[in-house]
């Protein structure tokens, strides 16, 4: 039986492949709790850099699987989809999606969550949840209007329209636009990248942007004190020192907890 999920650790970088590309990789129970503990294992693992979620196939993700979401609908924060959701509003650890074709529901919601999504441009983007007759999810009903524009959050959210991949980069749903030949090996190229960052402080700098709002007086107040931390780490000496000596710093050497 095929993994429906596929899991790849390389050079840092901890790639997950929605794998039901028959299926549209629409999403199940299951492959919500194997994305949760693949976040989860970056969380804690210090080897694991960045993580990718992408899809197999022409099909980022259709959304829910809807004959398993009848017969396990979502019941509160115990249920699988939440429990992957709350991990994506709350985990410190980079996250690149690599949107290889259509986005539909919680294949566009899971967006907002993460921190660079490159996509096709062929992909399209759809929240329909008000056709199927429920309600927004994800956080999507805050984040959209937020960061999006009203308007656009409108067409999406309340009329159910799907918008091409060029419409959601000029809203900022989506980063960069690739040809489909070429996503795969431009989001490698820059996880690897994102990989030799020291991992510490790429986690306290997504910290302090997913802090909640606050006056500027006192986050300023909270970056100085949090600057003046890494300012002493051995990360920070490092890149200093390697600057000084005109020369690539070294990061890993610190890889020995997450």
């Amino acid at each position: 039986m095929t993994d429906p999920v596929l899991i790849n650790l390389d050079q840092g970088v901890l790639t997950v492949t929605f794998n039901r590309p028959e299926k549209k990789n629409a999403m199940t129970n299951g492959i919500y709790d194997q994305i949760n503990e693949a976040i989860s294992r970056a969380e804690h693992e210090a080897q694991i850099k960045v993580v990718v979620l992408t899809g197999a196939g022409d099909f980022f993700s259709a959304g829910n699987d809807i004959a398993d979401f009848m017969t396990q609908p979502p019941e509160g924060e115990t249920s699988p989809v939440v429990k992957l959701l709350l991990r994506l509003a709350n985990t410190d650890i980079p996250i690149v999606a690599a949107v290889n074709g259509p986005a539909i529901g919680i294949g566009t919601t899971i967006l907002l969550h993460c921190d660079k999504v490159y996509a096709v441009d062929s992909a399209f983007f759809s929240t329909p949840f008000v056709s199927l007759g429920v309600v927004p999810e994800a956080g999507s009903s805050l984040l959209m209007p937020k960061y999006l524009g009203y308007q656009m959050a409108a067409r999406l959210l309340i009329f159910a329209e799907r918008i091409t991949a060029e419409e959601a980069k000029d809203c900022g749903l989506i980063g960069h636009l690739c040809a489909v030949d070429q996503l795969t090996e431009v989001v490698a190229e820059e996880a690897r990248r994102i990989a030799k960052l020291p991992k510490k402080t790429i986690r306290q700098a997504k910290r302090l942007m997913r802090r909640n709002e606050e006056t500027l007086t006192e986050r300023i107040a909270y970056e100085m004190e949090q600057f003046g931390e890494a300012l002493r780490s051995a990360e920070s000496k490092e890149a200093m020192a390697a600057f000084i000596e005109k020369r690539s710093p070294n990061f890993a050497q610190f890889d020995t907890e997450a």
